[in-house]
């Protein structure tokens, strides 16, 4: 057999998605290069059709950024799985356009992974700008967690409640020690592309949100682990890419993605009448932080 003179690949590619981004993305594209260290990667972004010159922004920075125009809102996984297959690296960072890299966090990942052969999914500590702890590595979402969750009032109000807790599984990790969880964010989380080719990128029936959470259960199931690694840093500006609010728009997302979530994983049988109960509470619920929200925004506008 001959041998194989093909070039080694590269460590990582880094994927993003960008919606109306070019506000952002130039210091996240920034923190990569200046977080690259040693390593061999490439960047890909690929734009939902953004209408603020994102895409001429990444080009006109003269670096080796590639760009897929996806030419319409195709929404977050596939934007993600047509840049994840445009790379050949070894590993897949999935990256936010709202983050910064620190120094040092794209060589940890890499070198977790690469020591770590059971890992299938490897994230960072997600911090605030603030630099308070993101909470992001979490149990996999239940029903409670509509109650209990990351953003929930009952957690903002009683944050050290039991409920939560067993939700919000980082508070109980916020040493250096790398820990196994369910679920990361998909803001950033590295996926060896093996795991991929075995498991399959984003599911694209989910357009934004519980994509992730979906990801990391399909590679568990198929016997992966998924690890956050601390020492590993992102600063997550959450929400900067919807401008930190949240619109009629993406609160259906957000209620649609959670109902596709709990049917896929919960209730798979269509004719399952508990789907009918999930559809009507997260619907009813949808209606209710649509209704809240304009509210508040009409306060706002009006100063009261």
């Amino acid at each position: 057999m001959a041998p194989d003179d093909s070039p080694p690949a590269a460590d990582l590619d880094v994927v993003i998605v960008s919606y109306e981004s070019s506000h952002l993305i130039g210091a996240c594209l920034d923190s990569i290069e200046g977080a690259r260290g040693g390593l061999d990667l490439t960047v890909t972004v690929a734009d939902n059709a953004s209408t603020d010159g994102t895409v001429a922004l990444v080009r006109g920075r003269g670096d080796r950024t590639r760009v897929v125009e996806m030419g319409r809102n195709a929404g977050f996984a596939t934007a993600n799985n047509r840049a994840i297959a445009a790379g050949a690296a070894r590993h897949v960072l999935v990256l936010n356009p709202d983050t910064v890299v620190t120094t040092g966090a794209l060589e940890t990942l890499v070198a977790f992974a690469d020591a770590h052969p059971a890992a299938g999914v490897v994230a960072p500590r997600l911090l605030n700008t603030d630099g308070s702890p993101q909470l992001t590595a979490r149990a996999f979402p239940t029903p409670a967690a509509a109650v209990f969750g990351r953003r929930s009032p009952v957690t903002r109000w009683f944050p050290h409640n039991r409920w939560s807790s067993r939700f919000l599984v980082e508070r109980d990790h916020l040493s250096a020690e790398p820990f196994t969880v369910d679920w990361v964010s998909g803001a950033a989380m590295l996926v060896p592309r093996s795991v991929i080719e075995s498991v399959g990128a984003f599911d694209e029936d989910f357009f934004l949100f519980w994509e992730d959470a979906d990801w990391c259960r399909r590679i568990s199931r198929a016997g992966h682990e998924v690890w956050c690694v601390p020492e590993a840093v992102v600063v997550h500006d959450e929400g900067g890419t919807r401008a930190h609010g949240w619109t009629p728009r993406t609160i259906r997302h957000f209620h649609t993605g959670a109902y596709r979530y709990w049917a896929k994983h919960h209730a798979p049988q269509p004719w399952n009448p508990l789907r009918v109960g999930a559809a009507g509470l997260l619907g009813a619920r949808a209606a209710a932080l649509t209704v809240t929200t304009s509210i508040h925004s009409q306060l706002e506008r009006t100063g009261r």
